[in-house]
Order: C-alpha cells, then sequence, then structure tokens
C-alpha cells in the first residue's frame, strides 16, 4: 500500500485508489505516514489532532479514528497497535522522495509531487507546519537540480517557481544565473532589481550574497552566453562512460540498491531477461563512480576476443607493458590488462555477457584476483558464476493496476517511461484503460514500452493495445543506433532462444503450456522436465521463479514459445482437472483456505484447461473439471464464471448425463442454476422442468457413487422454490440425521432460517454454527453466524458479536462482488442491532470496493442497503430519496428481476410510511405485490404484506394488522424471525391488542388463501 502526501492525501492498494473518509480520520493517517514505519505515540497523536481542546476521554476517541481508519483501509492491515502508540506499514512518497533527493535523483524526486503537501489537511495546524517544511525540501531539491543542469550547460527555467516564492534568494539568483546563460541578460537584471526592491519594501533587508555574486555575474559576463544543446559525453578520469541521451525512468530503487551491493561487493551481476534495462541500469551506476569503464561485448562472438575487447574500451591497445623479461611474443591481452589496472580503484563493466559467459567469467576472476581495487559490473541473462558474484536481479517496471484513473496510473514507471517515450501523448480519462492494458500486456519490459512508444507516433493508444496479440509484427521501431537484436521485439526474444540447449528449448516450448505460471510439481508432471533444465531456464530469464517457489514466465516470452512448438495441451488439462477434482472435499474443511488459494492461484490454468477440453470434444476431461470447479466458484462467489462455463459443458455433452460422469454432469447443472435462481422464481413452468431434471440426475449421481453434498440440499431448495413444504421438511430432517456432518450442519441451518419464528430455530441455528466451526468451513460459519444473527435482531436481542465475527471469515477471499454483499449484509443487521456508526463503515467500505465490473445486482443491493441505513438512522430524506433513485433505475436495467424490484418498493413502502405518508406507503406496497405476478417471492412477499400490516395499525386498525401478519406467516413461516421491521410490527400489534385478541386475528389470517388476503389488500 501507498500512501501519498506530496500533494492532497491519497492512499493506493494493489487493486486501486482507497478511499478514506473524514477529516479527522485522513489527519490520523496523514500524522502515522509521516513516521512511516516507526511508532507514534497516542499523546503526539492527540495532541496533533485535538491542538485545542481534546476531548473529555481523548484516549477513547483517538482509538474510534484508529477503528475508522482501519475500517477504511480493510483488507489491508497496515495499522498496527503498539504499546503506547500506532505504526504504519506503507509505503510514503515522502520518504521516496528524501532517498531520491539524497542520491541526487531530483527529477524522479520531484516528479512525486502532484501539488502542494497535504493541501487538503492544512486546517490541522501540525499538519500545516509539515506541509510548510516539506515545500522548503522541495525547493531545496529544485533549486539543487537547477544549479546541477546549470553545471552541465543544460537550459533551466524557474519563472513559476520565483512568481511564487518572490524573496527566496538562492532561488532567484539561480534564475538570474539561469536567464545570463539562455542569452537574456536584460531579463536577468530585471529579476534582480524586482527582487532586490521586494525585499526592500517587505522585509527591509538589502540581498545576501548569493544574490549579489549572481547580479555581479552577469554584469561581468563571466557566464556562458547559450547553453550546447545536449549534455556533454561524461569524460572523467580513465572513463568511457557516455551518459545516454535519453532519462533514467522507473528504476531508481534498483540503482540504490545496486549501488549499495557495489559497495559491499566486488563482482556483481545484473541478471534479467533481453529489454529489461539491464545495460541502462549498469550505465547509470558507473556514471556514479570516480573511474569507469564499460565494455560492451555484444558485437563480440570469440570468447577469446573477450580481453582484447576490454583493452579496446579501455584505449589500452598496445599502450601498456609488461614488466622488463618478458618478451613480447608472450604478452597477452590479458597481461596487459593487469598491468593497466593492478594499482587502480575503478569500476568495470562488462555489458552483455549471456553469449560469452565462460569466457567472461574467468576474466573477471583472474582481474578481481590480481587487482584488490578494482570492482567488475556484469549483465547477463544469466549469471557469470564467479565466486563471490553478487547478483542484482533487474524485475520488470512497475505495473499500473487495472481501472487505475490517470493520477494513479500517471505515477507508475511503466506508464512514466511510456509518456516519456512516445511524442505528444498525454495521459487522460480518454486513453488510460489502453496505455494500461499496453503497459500490463507488455509485461512492464521497458524495451518492449519503448518499442510501443514509438508506434504510438501513428496510432492511438486504443489501436496499439487492440493489436498487441500480434506483438512481433508491430514492434519493430527501434532505434536506428541500437544493436539488431534490440531494434525488434522478435530479435529480443530470439537472441535469448538461440543460447538455450536442445533440452532447455524443449521445455521452454512446452512450459508456455501454463497461461498463469505453475509450481515445480506441476511443470515435472506435465512437461516431464526436472529441476535441473527448469533451473536452468530459470538462470537464463526466460522463467522466472516467485517467493512462494512458483514459476512463471514473462507474457511476450510465453507468446514467442507458443509460436516455436508443440504444447502438451492434455497432460496439462488432465493435471489441472485432478488438482480440482482433489481439492473438493477440503473446500469444505479445515485445510479450506489453503485450497482456496491453490485454486485461485490456477485460474488461468484451469480457464486455459477448459477451453482447451471444450473446444477438442473433450466430454469426460470438461465435465470432471468443470464439475469439480463448480464448488470453489460458487464458494467463492464466482457465480458467472461458473455459469458461462457450465453451460458450454452442458451443451458439449449434451442432455443427458455421460455414463459415470452423472455427479459431475449435475454439479455443472448447479452451476448453472445458481445463476438462474432468481429468473427460475418468476417461471414456474422453467422452474418445475428444472427440478424434474435435477431429481433424475442426482438419482442417476447416487446410483453411480458419492455425490456433493449440497447437491442434496439443493433438492431441498428446490423443494422450498416450488413450495412444497412437506416435502421440504421431510428432506431437511433426512439431512440433519445424515452421517455428513456439513450436510447435517448446512440441513440445520437452512431450517433454522425457513421456520426462523419458530421457537426450535434458534436451537438449529447454534448447532450448525457449531458443526461448520467444528469442520472448519469459513463460508458455512459466517452463513450461519448471519442467519443467527438476523433471528436474534429480529427479537431484539444482542448479536454484535456474531456480526463482527461472520464479517471477518470470508471477505478476504471471496470475490469482489461477494464481499460487497456480504459487507452489505452485515452492515444492515449492526443498524438493526443499533450500531449506525459500524455499519456506515461498513457500506462505506462495500462502496470503496465497487468498479465498473461490479454487477448491476449487487450495486443496487448496495445501494438498497444504503437507503435502509438511512431509514434506520433517522434520515427519511435521505432514505426516499435513494428509494427514488432506485426504483427510477430498476426497469432499465438489463435483466432485472421481479424480486429485486418488489423489495425496492417494499423498502420504500416502508420509509414513507415513518414519515406519515400512508397513502405513499399503501400503493408502492401494492405495487410491490403486483409486480411479481403469478409466482411471487415468498419472502419477500411476506414482508410486504407485513408493511400492509404496520400501515393498517398505524391508520388506527390493529385487527387487521393482526390479520395480514397472520397471513404474512403463512406465505411464509420465517417471517417474524429474519425481518426485523416485521417483528416489530407483530409485537407493537400484539400490544395494542392484547394476546387474546391478536390470536384470535393472527389465527383468522393464517387460515386465509392467497386470493384471499390479495382481496383484503
Amino acid at each position: 500500500m501507498r500512501v501519498a502526501i506530496l500533494g492532497p492525501l491519497s492512499v493506493e492498494g494493489p487493486e486501486g485508489p482507497i478511499e478514506v473518509g473524514g477529516a479527522r480520520v485522513r489527519a490520523l493517517l496523514a500524522l502515522l505516514a509521516l513516521e512511516e514505519g516507526r511508532l507514534v505515540t497516542a499523546e503526539r497523536l492527540i495532541g496533533a489532532l485535538w491542538a485545542d481542546e481534546p476531548p473529555a476521554n481523548a484516549v477513547n476517541a483517538l482509538q474510534t479514528l484508529v477503528k475508522r481508519l482501519r475500517a477504511a483501509l480493510r483488507p489491508y492491515d497496515v495499522v498496527e497497535s503498539r504499546p503506547g502508540g500506532y505504526r504504519l506499514s506503507a509505503q510514503v512518497d515522502a520518504r521516496s522522495f528524501r532517498d531520491l533527493a539524497r542520491v541526487g535523483e531530483l527529477d524522479a524526486a520531484l516528479d512525486l509531487w502532484r501539488g502542494p503537501a497535504l493541501a487538503d489537511l492544512a486546517a490541522v495546524p501540525h499538519l500545516a507546519n509539515v506541509a510548510a517544511a516539506l515545500e522548503e525540501e522541495r525547493l531545496a531539491a529544485v533549486e539543487a537540480r537547477a544549479e546541477a543542469r546549470l553545471a552541465a550547460g543544460l537550459a533551466v527555467d524557474l519563472a513559476a517557481e520565483v512568481a511564487a516564492h518572490p524573496l527566496r534568494e538562492r532561488l532567484c539568483a539561480i534564475a538570474v544565473r539561469a536567464m545570463a546563460a539562455a542569452g537574456r541578460q536584460a531579463d536577468a537584471l530585471a529579476l534582480f532589481a524586482r527582487t532586490r526592491a521586494r525585499l526592500a519594501d517587505e522585509l527591509g533587508v538589502d540581498p545576501g550574497p548569493d544574490l549579489r555574486a549572481a547580479h555581479l555575474a552577469v554584469v561581468s559576463g563571466d557566464l556562458p552566453v547559450a547553453p550546447p544543446a545536449v549534455a556533454p559525453a561524461v569524460r572523467r578520469r580513465g572513463s568511457s562512460v557516455k551518459r545516454p541521451l535519453t532519462s533514467f525512468i522507473g528504476r531508481e530503487e534498483e540503482l540504490e540498491e545496486l549501488t549499495a551491493l557495489l559497495s559491499a561487493a566486488r563482482m556483481v551481476s545484473i541478471v534479467g531477461p533481453g529489454g529489461a534495462g539491464k545495460t541502462r541500469l549498469a550505465t547509470e551506476a558507473a556514471l556514479l563512480a570516480d573511474e569507469a569503464w564499460l565494455v560492451e561485448l555484444a558485437p563480440v562472438t570469440d570468447p577469446a576476443d573477450v580481453p582484447g575487447a576490454v583493452l579496446d574500451a579501455l584505449a589500452l591497445r598496445g599502450a601498456e607493458r609488461p614488466a622488463l623479461g618478458v618478451q613480447e611474443e608472450e604478452v597477452t591481452p590479458t597481461d596487459r590488462l593487469l598491468a593497466a589496472l593492478a594499482d587502480r580503484k575503478a569500476l568495470l563493466v562488462l555489458d552483455n555477457c549471456e553469449h560469452l559467459v565462460e569466457a567472461a567469467a574467468v576474466l573477471a576472476e583472474r582481474l578481481l584476483t590480481d587487482c584488490p581495487g578494482l570492482r567488475v559490473l556484469a549483465t547477463s541473462r544469466e549469471p557469470l558464476g564467479v565466486q563471490g558474484e553478487r547478483l542484482a536481479p533487474i524485475p520488470p517496471l512497475e505495473l499500473p493496476p487495472v481501472g487505475a484513473g490517470p493520477s494513479v496510473a500517471g505515477t507508475c514507471p511503466a506508464v512514466r517511461l511510456l509518456l516519456d517515450r512516445a511524442d505528444g501523448v498525454t495521459l487522460d480519462e480518454r486513453n488510460v484503460a489502453a496505455i494500461i492494458a499496453i503497459c500490463r500486456r507488455l509485461d512492464g519490459m521497458p524495451l518492449a514500452i519503448e518499442l510501443a512508444a514509438a508506434r504510438l507516433r501513428t496510432m492511438t493508444p486504443a489501436q496499439l493495445a487492440d493489436r498487441l496479440d500480434d506483438r512481433f509484427r508491430l514492434l519493430t521501431g527501434g532505434s536506428r543506433t541500437a544493436l539488431p537484436r534490440q531494434q525488434t521485439l522478435r530479435a529480443v526474444v530470439e537472441w535469448s532462444w538461440d543460447l538455450l540447449t536442445a533440452r532447455e528449448r524443449a521445455l521452454a516450448e512446452s512450459f508456455a503450456v501454463f497461461a498463469g505460471g505453475a509450481t515445480p510439481e506441476a511443470v515435472e508432471a506435465v512437461c516431464g522436465a526436472g529441476m535441473e533444465v527448469l533451473g536452468a531456464l530459470v538462470d537464463k530469464s526466460l522463467v522466472r521463479m516467485d517467493a512462494q517457489g512458483r514459476y512463471t514466465m514473462l507474457e511476450t516470452i510465453r507468446t514467442y514459445a507458443m509460436e516455436c512448438g508443440e504444447q502438451p495441451r492434455r497432460a496439462h488439462a488432465v493435471h489441472y482437472m485432478e488438482l480440482a477434482e482433489a481439492a473438493v472435499p477440503h473446500l469444505r474443511a479445515h485445510e479450506q483456505l489453503e485450497w482456496i488459494e491453490r485454486l485461485a492461484a490456477e485460474r488461468d490454468n484451469h480457464a486455459a484447461a477448459l477451453r482447451w477440453t471444450i473446444d477438442s470434444g473433450e466430454v469426460e476431461l470438461a465435465v470432471r473439471m468443470c464439475g469439480a470447479l463448480t464448488w470453489y466458484w460458487w464458494l467463492c462467489g464466482y457465480r458467472a464464471e461458473g455459469e458461462a462455463w457450465s453451460a458450454q459443458v452442458i451443451e458439449l455433452a449434451g442432455g443427458d448425463p455421460p455414463e459415470g460422469l452423472a455427479a459431475a454432469y449435475a454439479s455443472c447443472m448447479f452451476g448453472i442454476g445458481t445463476g438462474h435462481i432468481g429468473r427460475l422464481l418468476s417461471e414456474p413452468d422453467s422452474l418445475l422442468e428444472v427440478v424434474a431434471q435435477l431429481e433424475r440426475v442426482v438419482a442417476q449421481a447416487r446410483a453411480e457413487g458419492p455425490v456433493h453434498p449440497m447437491l442434496l440440499l439443493g433438492r431441498a431448495v428446490m423443494a422450498a422454490m416450488t413450495r412444497q413444504d412437506d416435502r421440504l421438511a421431510e428432506l431437511l430432517a433426512e439431512y440433519v440425521a445424515a452421517e455428513d456432518p456439513w450436510l447435517a450442519s448446512a440441513a440445520l441451518m437452512v431450517r433454522g432460517g425457513w421456520r426462523s419464528a419458530d421457537p426450535t430455530a434458534e436451537e438449529d441455528l447454534e448447532r450448525a454454527v457449531a458443526g461448520f466451526r467444528r469442520l472448519g468451513d469459513r463460508w458455512g460459519l459466517s452463513e450461519a453466524l448471519l442467519t443467527l444473527a438476523g433471528v436474534r435482531v429480529a427479537h431484539d436481542r444482542p448479536a454484535a458479536d456474531l456480526v463482527a465475527e461472520a464479517g471477518t471469515l470470508t471477505i478476504g477471499w471471496v470475490s469482489v462482488d461477494e464481499a460487497i454483499s456480504t459487507l452489505t449484509t452485515v452492515a444492515l443487521l449492526r443498524a438493526q442491532g443499533g450500531d449506525i456508526e459500524g455499519a456506515t463503515t461498513d457500506l462505506a467500505r462495500a462502496r470503496a470496493a465497487m468498479s465498473d465490473d461490479t454487477s448491476e445486482h449487487v450495486a443496487l443491493r448496495l445501494r438498497l442497503g444504503e437507503a435502509d441505513l438511512a431509514r434506520l438512522a433517522g434520515d427519511p430524506a435521505d432514505a426516499l430519496a435513494i428509494y427514488e433513485e432506485v426504483i427510477v433505475t430498476l426497469p432499465a436495467m438489463e435483466d432485472v428481476l421481479p424480486q429485486q424490484l418488489s423489495w425496492a418498493l417494499t423498502s420504500y413502502g416502508r420509509a414513507l410510511l415513518e414519515t406519515g405518508d400512508l397513502g405513499g406507503a399503501r400503493r408502492q406496497l401494492l405495487l410491490a405485490v403486483e409486480a411479481f405476478g403469478a409466482a411471487p417471492d415468498l419472502p419477500i412477499l411476506a414482508s410486504a404484506l407485513a408493511g400492509f400490516a404496520a400501515v393498517a395499525l398505524a391508520s388506527g386498525d390493529a385487527e387487521r394488522a393482526a390479520v395480514l401478519l397472520g397471513g404474512a406467516s403463512t406465505v411464509y413461516a420465517g417471517l417474524s424471525g429474519g425481518d426485523a421491521d416485521a417483528a416489530r410490527t407483530v409485537a407493537d400489534t400484539r400490544a395494542a391488542l392484547g394476546d387474546a385478541v391478536f390470536e384470535e386475528a393472527y389465527e383468522r389470517g393464517a387460515r386465509m388463501s392467497r386470493d384471499q388476503l390479495t382481496r383484503l389488500l
């Protein structure tokens, strides 16, 4: 996570910007960020946040702010409690600015500024002082950069800075010198005169020595008339390193680490794939050395010529002689190098060693052994293997997150490089998505990005992004002065490919089958190659290994490999099918998170394998893999993904399960059904057809062997959907007594929710909670806790502990849509229990997680949750405005469900009732009932009937209210146990009538048919 304070406060997580609301919460974050990684005592924080009037219980107030900050930053747990205070673990741009400025990378340091520091928190006195100090540091860096540019003969323009700080003498002095150096002596003298006058008028002082010296230099002509067009070549004592003509972007951290390595070790090798920027990084490091030579080995083809190439780079060919007594014909190039470098303290850069690794290693070791003051820096696609060698792997440039806006994307090194090298391209809202796609598709590799930048002279970013599938034909416009292998993207990769052995090339071609990287076990199983060959590909920078031991291949290299040979597609599909099947029982046990992480890491591989099985007509592989993955997709909330794959597999398999695959086929049917439940509820005939088909396939599956317990539970759900209450009760009783503890716990949960008004419901739910806890199923435990919390809240009993635990169990690993839905449920339960602040925090987290990819249905649920919260918080005006907005928006939604419209209208009616608009409430509730047509959703219909009862009670007709409540309980038995509004209406109506009258009227309503109830409405 990154916190930016060099401008308005902002926070960036791995998945994009994070909104932190509330001025005091933002101030707290800024105070912690200023002490990045260090403890900030509670006393200091209180003193800074409440400088004038600290609250009565300042410690509690601070703890509340910390809680709100943590909620805003979730799921990133970066605010740590420590004895006496708090600590923030995050990257802070102010620290990066200081580090870069300290090592002289002033361009990169100043690029981090986005405006006045902490501009939105100037009302906090302490932060205003900090901002002023940071501004002073910025100006010092601006001045240092300007002086360095002047010294190098480059043009300097400080007009904007001088206008903003007209009394800053050092700044004005540099500006005076810069104007004179550019041939603008008159302007320089005029600036001096203006500054002298303002100093006298406003401060009553004369110009200081810096400004007077600048004035004297102008009038004496002691300045160059005009700067040279480009920076001169850097030719220090004994140096062959030339300053590049382009800016150095995005490798500031790597340069700092490399410099530290060179100070600690005499042999360092920068290793990485072709086009990663190894030569440029080595050049920048060499420019920081007092004496340095850069030896370009790329043109050398014969290993015997390596020492001679070094002699040429040092301009020593024939210049040095060995000691007397050595015959001329016996003198070798290595002898000459040893004689020349024996007493020198210098840095020797051996660039592009990969095709001459052995010769370069032999020479480097000899030089290091006999020349104690020498250091060697090599660049290669694999290590040299010299004793004492330290490696400096060079990773791809940092990539912008998908969906980032221009302000965030513009700070990422890969984007900065693309924009710097492109001609006239400006990042904005219209092209940011395409520019992000280009950088990500090109793996953040500098050479590929520079080749893409050249194409942007003739194509728009969107056109280029759309054509990157043909990247090798497209990216060919490299510098004409570059090495041939660096002028096209294909040449870059071919150079590495040609250096492979036959076994290495075969594995590289096979490895390309892995769409999302691979574990060592997967490589051995699919490719039949051992760790020796895989390790060689890692050494040669064609395959990367991450900290978890997972192997990946850059997309560009993988694309090339797929062109070169056939991939073991079937072996790949079999391996990942077996992995998916092995995961199924673990997904509902203590190992749940471990297996979810394993499957999450293989999502791309599973998608590639499924695509191949379907396209190749591999029915058995497709059905088994999809059937197993259904439970991962369902558990983690990837319902749309599961539905899409399942539909394709069912179409491939045909209308009946293949022999022996009924259980897997039924799982695919389940994957389709989870995406269709809402529509099926409003299509009774289709629903009955699906129920019959599911029963038939599950029966066939049970005859073949064990089936997933969720398929059995699905039969009970279908019975509930088709209003077969007796069958539902029978099935749930059977499953509660089952030997499978997961099935028993799930059945208890469903039964407790279905009969939530029954006195035994809470016992069922508590048993379900205990069962899932024993099993270690976090999803089941979360669902059971939320259902139990709903029952307790509806009966006005404490449930905060249940809600708090449920909210922590799944958020970190379910899909974003599922996380938003869970946070919305948790928030409403908190609000119904009286915790308005906690509910507000949860909904803010849900809102912050929204993106363009969030489904319309999830976004609608969140919006209704925000309306419900406003109503429960006593803000009916805000609630009504949101309900009205939703009801207007709903008809325009694609695939809108009757249940959604009916629920929105029911909630709107309840809100109108609370404002006293009984007629409006009645109209909306009637529309809610009518929205269903002939096939209502029973729980929502029951809630609407309870809403009518509340209107009747408010109208003074308590008996009619009791009749409607009785009818609602018949429609859905769990109404008053799961609907807090309905439960309150029941309690109020009973209080108004007395127990005897209430029970009589309630029973009368319970005996009514649905047609009678409709007429009563």
